[in-house]
Order: structure tokens, then C-alpha cells, then sequence
């Protein structure tokens, strides 16, 4: 099944999401907390953050060394960055809370609080079918990171990042940019059992959208990042299926979300969209797109004149 809703489609980053470019660039004070930030495509967007100049940046994971090496790492290559290390279980929603406040205050952010919460954590349940799967065990765990997680992210965000003037959606209020799945959209296949993960990846996109749309005072978008063999997780999905993956660049979601976070995206607000999109394309329509119910989960073949 395509999904393609551009007629350019991007494996690579292209120029016109650089984070270096003038117009997505960041101000150093722009404070970034990025959950599931100590490795794969979190940690490339702590990069591509910082590329863009912004100076505060905050890792939220669950491995205390891994998160502390890539903090390390960061702060080496930036030395003039402020990297802050906060580690927490996303399911956790009391370590969560203490954690944005900890990036909140060591990153002396804005009066009102964050102003960018990128959502990457997740977590791929094994590749078996619903029968052979311990629903109570592995495959329940992906609806407690992928769901629960995405809830309790959320409500971090709603106290921790700063809210538009007046709650109307048009002042500079927080981004929340959250990672879903192409997989959620794909009609089940029993030749690539994923159910755990489709299911819950399907319910966390539609969280993000109630949320967006009770708090319009931020900018919430979901989006694909891709097939991204080189993380964890995509090594995982490869060696699983047993299926060959061309892979994107690991790049490409991490200059794309700098992207959504900038004014350019400010249409895509409460949307589910793809990394591979051609930015310059979804521009063009950007009217049609903000004023439409696209690019928001449905079901196929509504609504339907009888």
C-alpha cells in the first residue's frame, strides 16, 4: 500500500528541512526535551536541534549510563550548550513530572515553561502472531510505552511547556511533536504479525489528537519518521521479519521534526503526517490542508453519499 501524498518522496535529508537554513533556525534560549533522547532518531534530533542553535537542550530516557554517554557526547561537541540529563520510564507518570521539572529549571527556561517536547520513546513488541503473543507481558508493554507513555507525556507538556496567549492557537506556544507509525495505517497482515505495535502506535496518534484539540494553545503533530534500520528498534524489526528494508536515512526525521517545530509547519497542527513528505509541496497546499479534515485518522470510505 502507498502512502504517498506528495509526488516527491524523501529517504535522505534535502536541503529545504536543513536545520542550518535561516528561516528554521532556533534561538539560543528555544528549550528542546526530547523523550527518548539518548539514542536513535531522539538522539539525532538533540543534533539537529542544536544545528538549528538552540542551547538548551534536555534527554529524557530510561538508561542512566547510555543517557549520561550521549548528554556527554553533546555537551562535547557544544560546548556552549546547557545539556540536561533526566532519566525516567515514560509509563512513570511521577518521574515524568519530576523529570520536565528538572529540564524546566536547569534549563532556565521561558517564564511560562518548554517550548518544544519531541515525543520519540517507543517500543516494538515482538513480531508474533495475537495468538502465540503474551498479551499480559511483551505485548502489553508496548500500549504502556506507546499509549500510556504518550498520555503521560502529554500531561507533562500541558504543565511544563508554554501555552499560546489566551489559548486561541495563535500566540508562540509549545510544540509537541510525537512519533507514531505508518504501521498503524497498514491493514493487518499476517505474514508481518505486528499487532502490538500497530494497535498501540494507532491509539497514541489518536491521544495526540484529543490533546491538540483540547489544548489549542499547542501545536501538536504526529508523525513517521520512517523506516529507520539503524536504531534499535529497526535492527529488531530486520532481524524479526526476516524481511529486507531499504531503510531511511536516520537523518531525515531528525531535520524533519526541526522543521515541524518551526513557523513553516504552524498548518500541520493536530495532523498525522510523514517524514518523507516534501515540505516544500505540503507548503503549496498548506490552506487546503489546515482547513480539511486530511491528514487526521478515519475510516475508509467516510463519509459516503447514499
Amino acid at each position: 500500500m502507498s502512502f504517498q501524498y506528495t509526488k516527491t518522496q524523501h529517504t535522505t535529508p534535502y536541503p529545504s528541512i536543513s536545520p542550518t537554513l535561516p528561516s528554521l533556525a532556533s534561538p539560543p534560549t528555544r528549550s528542546v526535551l526530547i523523550v527518548g533522547g539518548s539514542t536513535g532518531i531522539g538522539k539525532a534530533t538533540a543534533l539537529a536541534f542544536l544545528a538549528s542553535g538552540s542551547r538548551r537542550i534536555a534527554l529524557l530516557a530510561r538508561r542512566q549510563p547510555v543517557l549520561d554517554a550521549t548528554a556527554a557526547a553533546l555537551r562535547a561537541q557544544y560546548p556552549d550548550a546547557r545539556v540536561v540529563a533526566c532519566a525516567a520510564d515514560v509509563a512513570d507518570e511521577h518521574a515524568v513530572d519530576a523529570a520536565f521539572a528538572k529540564a524546566r529549571r536547569e534549563l532556565g527556561a521561558a517564564p511560562g515553561g518548554l517550548d518544544v517536547v519531541v515525543n520519540a520513546a517507543g517500543v516494538a513488541p515482538p513480531l508474533k502472531t495475537l495468538a502465540q503473543s503474551d498479551v499480559g507481558g511483551a505485548w502489553w508493554r508496548g500500549f504502556e510505552t506507546n499509549v500510556r507513555g504518550a498520555a503521560v507525556v502529554a500531561r507533562a507538556a500541558a504543565k511544563h511547556a508554554v501555552a499560546a496567549d489566551n489559548g486561541d492557537g495563535d500566540g508562540d506556544g509549545a510544540v509537541l511533536l510525537y512519533l507514531g507509525t505508518a504501521g498503524a495505517l497498514f491493514p493487518a497482515n499476517a505474514a508481518f504479525p505486528a499487532s502490538g505495535y500497530a494497535a498501540s502506535k494507532l491509539a497514541g496518534v489518536k491521544v495526540m489528537e484529543y490533546f491538540g484539540a483540547e489544548n489549542p494553545g499547542v501545536r501538536v503533530i504526529s508523525v513517521h519518521p520512517g523506516v529507520v534500520t539503524e536504531t534499535e528498534g529497526g535492527k529488531k524489526m530486520v532481524e524479526e521479519s526476516g524481511m529486507e528494508w531499504p531503510g531511511d536515512d536516520i537523518n531525515l526525521p531528525a531535520h524533519f521534526l526541526v522543521w515541524a517545530a518551526s513557523k513553516e509547519a504552524e498548518f500541520l497542527k493536530n495532523k498525522f503526517v510523514f517524514a518523507a513528505w516534501d515540505v516544500d509541496e505540503l507548503k503549496a497546499r498548506k490552506d487546503e490542508i489546515a482547513q480539511s479534515p486530511e491528514l487526521i485518522i478515519g475510516l475508509n470510505g467516510l463519509p459516503r453519499n447514499v
